[in-house]
């Protein structure tokens, strides 16, 4: 194999291995928003208070 195809061939597997990352950190993501959304409601946190806490925190609302 020529040192070009070794480094398609490696890179290949670098997007391979970070696409299935990212989809983990997406899973990750979306359990931690119902988990939020949770906390909310036994809180009882109207939807204007709950983006007021998340921005003091500076984390993102969407």
């Amino acid at each position: 194999m020529r040192d070009s195809e070794t480094t398609i061939v490696g890179l290949k597997r670098e997007l391979k291995a970070t696409r299935a990352r990212a989809r983990e950190l997406r899973g990750q993501n979306e359990g931690w928003r119902r988990v939020a959304q949770t906390l909310r409601k036994l809180a009882g946190l109207d939807e204007a208070r709950f983006k007021n806490l998340l921005s003091s925190e500076s984390l993102p609302s969407e």
